[in-house]
């Protein structure tokens, strides 16, 4: 039964959404800045009580001045207006887009108003994606992963408050909602090869004719990033030192309907840096680099890629991880005792290789370019580990290093006579 009150004070009435249940709905009117009034309706309460407050706080921000007049805006009209006016990377804005495309801009949430959406329709979202989100090729209908749901429910977040911001929007709902906790998304603990795993798969590869084996080396070499790889040009090797400069990172972007986007920026840290290398992977490049001197000249001027596709134009990013991931399958049909280990995964093979060896924290910070050496004892806190193990070891052979007494603890001695 709808529940009138005074003139002006609004009303409360139920009706039943699309899928049979009993919802409330409030109905109240403000005044616009031409000086007319309009009413305004809000739904999608459980129950009457809730609609009732919540039309009771409307009333109390319009007698005090505070009430926002909430934009009738799907969210996935809103949403537009928000990339446009964000300012980050564009591979950030990239994904972005994705998210939001693949997982929101077909769901209810999406095309709901953005003034109705409630923590209520977000939670039921969430666990629908938990249950049987997932959109890509091959896995359609399975279970999105906590880390992907939490990422949505964040990007959400950010648009709502945006809204609330720009005073389009009262409150951001998702505030209040129930992604996956930070620690249902963690990511799942790095796996790293030994460095007689990472020998077996360079002498496969090698041996197969790979010919991304150069690559797979110098990543094992260096600790160096995809994109920063990938960027990579002739003119930053120093053959006479054996040093790499690492001064670019690529930038690739692909949005639906568009061309790609490649563009060469700075390293994450937004630090050039160099890092020294070994004298294999030095020849290494230097035959590379002499063999197409030799047939394709211009592939060999400084300011070329060193690491192309067999076109000679830059790697597509997600086919380089791609064709990493299928010389790894190969690899363990010849080898079953590797771990299948994500390509990001050879730089942390990197340094856990280094940090165990002995290799001081802080160069290996440096030759990964990470901001500080506490960003690379956090994240590698594994391999802290073994050397607190190690330094336990070594400090409890040197107290015991001492000249061993010449007679057993319990041997009666005979006083020398004067």
């Amino acid at each position: 039964m709808t529940k009138r009150r005074a003139n002006n004070h609004g009303s409360v009435y139920p009706y039943k959404d699309h899928r049979g249940i009993e919802k409330w709905r409030i109905a109240y009117w403000v005044d616009l800045p031409n000086g007319e009034r309009a009413r305004r309706t809000k739904k999608g309460f459980p129950s009457t009580k809730a609609a009732e407050l919540a039309l009771e706080e409307i009333r109390v921000d319009l007698r005090r001045g505070h009430h926002v007049d909430e934009t009738r805006e799907t969210l996935n009209s809103y949403a537009e207006k928000y990339f446009d006016a964000l300012r980050v990377r564009p591979t950030t804005l990239a994904g972005y887009r994705k998210h939001f495309r693949v997982h929101i801009e077909p769901s209810d949430v999406g095309k709901a108003p953005i003034s109705e959406i409630t923590k209520d329709a977000l939670n039921r979202f969430y666990r629908q994606l938990e249950k049987s989100g997932r959109k890509d090729q091959g896995h359609i209908g399975e279970p999105l992963s906590p880390a992907t749901v939490r990422h949505i429910h964040v990007l959400v977040s950010q648009i709502m408050e945006h809204a609330v911001e720009d005073g389009v929007l009262r409150f951001n709902p998702a505030k209040r909602a129930s992604p996956p906790t930070k620690l249902e998304a963690a990511p799942p603990e790095m796996t790293t090869w030994s460095g007689e795993d990472a020998a077996t798969f360079l002498d496969w590869s090698e041996s197969t004719g790979d010919y991304l084996w150069l690559a797979w080396l110098t990543l094992l070499g260096t600790g160096m990033r995809r994109g920063e790889l990938l960027a990579l040009r002739w003119r930053d090797v120093d053959f006479d030192n054996n040093v790499i400069t690492v001064a670019r990172a690529m930038s690739y972007v692909k949005e639906a309907g568009k061309k790609p986007v490649i563009d060469f920026k700075k390293p994450k840290s937004g630090r050039t840096r160099n890092i020294d290398i070994d004298s294999r992977l030095a020849e290494a490049l230097r035959r590379r680099r002499d063999m197409l001197r030799s047939v394709e000249p211009e592939l060999a001027r400084g300011e070329h890629l060193i690491f192309t596709n067999r076109f000679g134009r830059p790697h597509n990013p997600v086919q380089f991880s791609r064709q990493w991931r299928e010389r790894v399958s190969r690899a363990r049909i010849a080898h079953p005792s590797l771990d299948a280990i994500h390509l990001h995964e050879l730089r942390h093979t990197h340094a856990t290789l280094l940090l165990r060896a002995g290799v001081h924290p802080k160069i290996v910070s440096e030759r990964l370019g990470h901001a500080d050496v506490q960003t690379t004892l956090n994240t590698y806190s594994h391999a802290v580990r073994t050397l607190q193990r190690d330094a336990a070891d070594v400090v409890g052979r040197l107290l015991s290093s001492r000249v061993a007494p010449q007679t057993a603890p319990h041997e009666h001695v005979v006083p020398a006579e004067a």
